[in-house]
């Protein structure tokens, strides 16, 4: 069914600019929060309030999603270039493609993706971009750069930088302390139960290339240790590695990922450890590649088990993939809960960036781009399911 690579340049629709400056964008900010307030205040009496509820999440990251997904958004930093090597064997294949001629295309025309990538065993399959993509370099990995940091913790400890995931944040962050609970740990950080209460404008000014508002020594932690997904978890793992290494991220993920798997040209924001990695489809499926085969030399297959399968599935908590906010199950930024398929698992980030792996039938999917709007009548939203193709190709 999938035995030609094929690419294809289509248009993707933007956000406009017909209105200078920063007002417009604040305006559709405003705009949606404001609707998103009160579509949430109904929603909490309605019976099917779960339901609804998941639609929202999936709506609100659509639109997020559309703010922050190019490398000049006014929401974040301009990216730090992370040098890779110049592809030699990418030759596009231009070839018609129609709504009739594969179930991916259709749903690619209709799912606001910008780049997918299918790899079954060993061999590119499926390949198709639209043609802003620049192959996917143009488009924001979102929190699948959490996976990246998860990698170069495992790195750090292949290399006895850190002895183990189970030593103290505070050994290497002597500012945090933590009252009544000396237990917090690198481990707590990966999978989000370190309890810790952020600031928006902690968010906000990573993002923007800066330090954390909060002093180090003022963030609180509640001592429940019960999952919330947070990104500072994630830029605190990004500070340890900092501190440990004395480099940039960009340079750490240069010099022990990019360089050893033979990565192309990519950049992130180091600021934030927990965002904004734009690199070509073809080096996100590398990466897939590093969980796929246990042979990888760039972190030991000891730790790629333990990111995947040292998990925690919160009681609610809402998933991009799935669609749903019950059964979904987190490693080390590795999500699982597939009750179809119990074997696959995946990196995501917003705006429905994917990674997912398949080790049964050695398949690895690669999807970028965004989530088109519940409103757009056009789209795949009012499917039971976002990738249903997706999956029926996981499995074959």
């Amino acid at each position: 069914m999938y035995n030609t690579v094929s690419t294809i340049h289509v248009g993707t629709p933007g956000l406009g600019k017909d209105m200078s400056g920063s007002r417009k964008r604040w305006r559709k900010i405003a705009i949606v929060a404001g609707s998103f307030s009160v579509i949430l205040a109904l929603l909490m009496l309605s019976p099917y309030k779960t339901t609804l509820l998941d639609g929202l999440m999936l709506e609100a990251n659509a639109h997020i999603n559309d703010l922050l997904k190019s490398q000049d958004s006014f929401l974040a930093s301009m990216p730090e270039g992370i040098n890779g090597v110049t592809s030699t064997d990418f030759v596009p294949i231009l070839v018609s493609h129609s709504e009739d001629s594969d179930p991916l295309d259709a749903w690619f025309e209709r799912s606001q993706t910008e780049a997918l990538l299918v790899q079954k065993n060993g061999q590119i399959v499926y390949e198709r971009y639209a043609q802003d993509a620049d192959r996917g370099r143009n488009i924001n990995g979102m929190s699948m750069a959490k996976n990246i940091i998860a990698l170069m913790i495992g790195i750090a400890i292949d290399e006895g930088k850190i002895q183990s995931e189970n030593d103290s944040v505070s050994h290497y962050l002597p500012e945090i302390v933590v009252t009544n609970n000396e237990g917090l740990t690198i481990r707590d950080l990966l999978r989000h139960t370190s309890g810790i209460q952020s600031a928006s404008e902690d968010l906000s000014a990573t993002l923007k290339g800066k330090g954390l508002v909060t002093p180090l020594a003022e963030i609180s932690f509640a001592g429940d240790r019960a999952f919330r997904y947070d990104n500072i978890n994630y830029h605190l793992l990004n500070l340890i590695l900092g501190r440990i290494y004395k480099q940039p991220l960009n340079r750490l993920i240069e010099e022990k990922l990019w360089f050893p798997l033979g990565l192309e040209d990519a950049a992130i924001i180091n600021s934030a450890g927990y965002c904004c990695l734009f690199a070509t489809a073809r080096s996100w499926l590398a990466i897939g590649n590093v969980y796929l085969n246990q042979s990888n030399t760039v972190v030991s297959s000891h730790w790629i088990e333990k990111m995947i399968n040292d998990t925690v599935t919160p009681e609610w908590f809402f998933v991009q993939a799935t669609g749903e906010s019950v059964g979904n199950a987190y490693g080390y930024h590795i999500y699982s809960g597939l009750p179809t398929l119990p074997e696959t698992f995946w990196i995501e980030g917003m705006g429905l960036q994917l990674i997912m792996i398949n080790r049964k039938t050695e398949t690895i999917i690669v999807r970028l781009g965004g989530i088109p709007s519940k409103f757009n009548i056009t789209s795949n939203r009012n499917e039971a399911t976002l990738i249903e193709p997706l999956l029926k190709v996981l499995a074959q």
